[in-house]
């Protein structure tokens, strides 16, 4: 749009603002930066002898998460003053000037129709739910928020703290009217927390179980300090925060299980990792419970037995929850990240 007198011309010898020369063409134009956002150009002409003035270069953010639409865009407009916040359901726009996409569904289809696409941000720390295979060759950055880390911590921290105070056992006495004493008492140092799959969020789940008194161990393939069956062993509750990969589809079956014993298995990581026949077959046997959140196919199909086996415990994929009052800052400072031509943390390797 013009931003300066719209008789200005390339004979009128005025040079570029920022810098000298003349923009000629539309591509003079695009890759002239000034400044963040914007791009100031005065004479010059596109074609047949338009006259040229000021233009500015857009620079706009897709939003398009899987919810709380006015929320994000309230959050990312404050947090990206530069950059113009656009939400998909609005359409979008000029396609042209769409840089960034925050989501979480967005269509792979809809990602090649930005010719000036530079990132796809995604609003969860997961990606399962995507085929990165279609989408443009351009970083594709999940989201790593502290806060998310903790959600899960808390979580997994209430679980524990339930079944070290036989929280589970006294709902069932309250089910036959029993009124009992004499379980044997157990404070947290007596329970020790393992978490297979030690990383980010795993490291922050054995740092806030510590903090509450209860032992610890953390066990990933790059870092541990005993065979995995050992771990099991030495485990009263497991956290599985396993990332799914080839090699770790149903990591978890009947041998672990049977090391894990009469403990208890917590799944906050990806559903795959388990086996499910063999966790079944286990909770027929000694393991005391399972404590699931996520799970092969999401939605859980109704007709699974885990819905209905009394020593399992279901909820629906919340453990770790995006905030986007936290998770608002993180995007933005990726995007001023690609902006830099730097990579952010949440990089999926093999985008880009």
């Amino acid at each position: 749009r013009c931003l300066a007198h719209p008789h200005w011309t390339k004979q009128d010898n005025r040079p570029l603002v920022g810098g000298t020369g003349w923009a000629h063409t539309r591509e003079d134009i695009t890759h002239t930066a000034v400044g963040q956002g914007q791009l100031l150009v005065k004479g010059g002409c596109w074609s047949r002898g338009v006259p040229l003035c000021a233009i500015t270069v857009a620079m706009a953010v897709l939003l398009n998460p899987s919810d709380r639409h006015d929320l994000w865009f309230e959050l990312l407009s404050a947090e990206l003053p530069d950059m113009e916040i656009r939400d998909a359901r609005d359409g979008g726009g000029d396609l042209d000037d769409i840089n960034y996409v925050v989501q979480w569904r967005h269509s792979s289809e809809a990602l090649h129709r930005y010719p000036n696409l530079r990132g796809v941000l995604n609003t969860g720390a997961g990606f399962d739910h995507i085929d990165l295979t279609t989408f443009p060759a351009v970083p594709v950055v999940r989201l790593i928020d502290p806060a998310m880390a903790d959600d899960i911590a808390l979580y997994v921290l209430s679980w524990v703290v339930h079944f070290q105070r036989d929280f589970d056992v006294f709902a069932q006495h309250q089910a036959t009217a029993t009124w009992r004493h004499g379980l044997a008492e157990r404070f947290p140092r007596d329970v020790t927390v393992g978490v297979f799959g030690r990383g980010v969020i795993g490291s922050r789940v054995l740092e806030v179980c510590a903090t509450h008194g209860f032992g610890t161990i953390g066990w990933s393939r790059s870092d541990h300090d005993r065979p995995v069956l050992d771990f099991m062993a030495d485990c009263d509750v497991v956290v599985d925060l396993v990332p799914k990969s080839p090699a770790t589809i149903g990591i978890i079956g009947a041998t672990e299980l049977a090391a894990l014993d009469d403990g208890v298995l917590i799944n906050v990581g990806r559903g795959a990792t388990v086996d499910t026949t063999a966790l079944l077959s286990a909770l027929d046997g000694p393991l005391r419970a399972a404590v699931l959140d996520v799970f092969d196919t999401e939605p859980l199909p109704a007709d699974s037995p885990l819905w209905t086996h009394p020593r399992v415990i279901v909820t629906p994929h919340v453990a770790g929850r995006t905030d986007p009052h936290t998770a608002a800052g993180v995007i933005a400072d990726s995007i001023r990240q690609l902006e830099r031509a730097e990579m952010p943390a949440g990089t999926i390797p093999g985008t880009g």
